[in-house]
């Protein structure tokens, strides 16, 4: 019997699905709490002067604070905190790319 799934439970409501941990009504609910809390936890996190700042280092950079590399063309730069996850640390420059293996990385170490 080759592509035969089991049916399981839905992981909110219970009802059983194949081949998904939630249902469909369950699934659009779930991803539309964890958008609606990510959009408060951002605001909170870039509120006050961040943008103003994030954009003069986004136009003043030079070289990567990560990799060292100056511009690279189609890898634009970001405003990276230096301490991940705290929006008090100072912001530096980085390659989107650079940022995101950073990010992918301390995940992944966590």
């Amino acid at each position: 019997m080759t592509g035969y799934r089991f049916r399981k439970p839905c992981l909110d409501c219970g009802t059983l699905v194949a081949g998904a941990s939630r249902c469909e009504r369950c699934a659009l609910e779930h991803a539309r709490l964890v958008d609606s809390h990510r959009d408060k936890s951002k605001r909170a996190l870039y509120k006050g002067d961040y943008a103003a700042r994030a954009k003069a280092i986004r136009e003043e950079a030079e070289v990567c604070w990560i990799c060292g590399v100056g511009a690279i063309p189609g890898d634009p730069w970001q405003a990276d905190h230096v301490i991940s996850d705290d929006p008090a640390s100072p912001l530096a420059a980085a390659h989107r790319s650079c940022n995101i293996k950073r990010a992918l990385k301390q995940r992944t170490q966590s």
